[in-house]
Formats: C-alpha cells, sequence, structure tokens
C-alpha cells in the first residue's frame, strides 16, 4: 500500500539576482504558533538536507559557521535580538520581484509517522544557491517569528549544532532523520527543566 503525503506548509524561496530574495511561508494551519512551529521544523529539516547536499564542499563547514554566529547574535546575555544576518549587498525582499532569477521551493511533508523536507533547487551554482536559500531562510525567521518561537528556533539550532559536533556528520545519510529529532528533542526537553526549575521553589 503506498504511503499517503500530505503537504503541511511551503516556503518560497525567490531569487531576483544572486544576492536579493523574496521569501514566504504558505500554510493552511489556522493557528499562528503550530505555523511557526512548523516553519521551524521545515527550516530544520532543509538545513541538514542542504548540508548533505553540499557534501564534501567546504560551503558546508561554512554554512555551519554562518549559523553559529548568527545564534550568537540573536540569543544575546541582555535577551533575544533579531540581528540582521545578511551579508554586504545581500538584501531580503519585502515584495515579490517581477522578473524572478531562480525560484527554491521547500516543501515540509507529512509522511505516516514522519515529516520531512521535500526541496525543488534548480540546478547550477549548487555551491552558491543551497547555502544562500538557507541564509535568506534564516533572516527571514529572525525577522518575522514571534518571540518564544525565536527562542525555540535557536534552542532547535543549539541542538542541531551539538549533534553536529558530538554525533553526526553533514554527509551521513542518517543525519537528515537524527540531526533534527536530536535538535527538537533538545529544545523540548531545555524548556521541560526551566519550567520545572521554576515551579519549584512554589511547591515547597
Amino acid at each position: 500500500m503506498e504511503s499517503v503525503k500530505k503537504e503541511i506548509g511551503a516556503t518560497r524561496v525567490v531569487f531576483a539576482e544572486r544576492f536579493k530574495a523574496y521569501m514566504d511561508y504558505q500554510s493552511p494551519e489556522p493557528d499562528a504558533l503550530s505555523r511557526e512551529r512548523d516553519n521551524i521544523q521545515l527550516f530544520a529539516l532543509a538545513l541538514v538536507r542542504v548540508l548533505f547536499l553540499l557534501g564534501e564542499n567546504r560551503q558546508a563547514p561554512m554554512l555551519l559557521r554562518y549559523i553559529q554566529t548568527a545564534m550568537g547574535d540573536t540569543v544575546t546575555p541582555k535577551g533575544l535580538n533579531r540581528p540582521t544576518l545578511l551579508g554586504q549587498g545581500q538584501e531580503l525582499l519585502t515584495a515579490l520581484p517581477e522578473k524572478p532569477e531562480h525560484l527554491m521551493v521547500l516543501k515540509l511533508i507529512q509522511e505516516e509517522e514522519n515529516r520531512l523536507a521535500e526541496i525543488s533547487l534548480p540546478l547550477g551554482d549548487e555551491g552558491h544557491y543551497y547555502p544562500a536559500t538557507m541564509v535568506f531562510y534564516l533572516q527571514y525567521l529572525v525577522r518575522n517569528l514571534s518571540e518564544p518561537s525565536l527562542f525555540f528556533l535557536m534552542l532547535v539550532l543549539g541542538g542541531l549544532m551539538e549533534y553536529y559536533e558530538k554525533i553526526g556528520k553533514t554527509n551521513d545519510l542518517k543525519a537528515l532523520t537524527d540531526g533534527p529529532t536530536y535538535g527538537f528533542s533538545t529544545a523540548i526537553r531545555y524548556i521541560q527543566e526551566e519550567k520545572q526549575r521554576h515551579q519549584a521553589p512554589r511547591a515547597n
């Protein structure tokens, strides 16, 4: 029996040129928080897939370093920031370009018990467009997520960085599922521990 696939949401990254792109996320999910959590899940699943597709390409470690720097700029000792993560000359457009140069489509798919990312990226210059897609996507999330969801994204990415540091490699097939799972479970565990820590004094 063929498994049933259901599209949960989709992100479009529309490049007007190499360094300028428009982004949006579309989903039928009516609940705002659920939409944001789905968007975070799609980003995490797409990120591990892009890292895998880059293979031995030097862009993979560069992308990981970029994300670690972005996390440090977002979660600071003074609280959450919404930094500009894009480099000089890069721009996240506010309107759909009239003459798109490249279209990237990232879909969050529910397949039985699992969720996965399906990525449609045009061939050619993958070393630029694969990482650039994730850079623009992260900037979009940092700019648009609610504060609780932005913090949750940073926790997920922290777990994912720990996974690549201690457990798996970017070019390992297992990382496609194990990486995001580890990232999300790390984030959820942290939130649960914090709740318990704050409830403990009141319990006495």
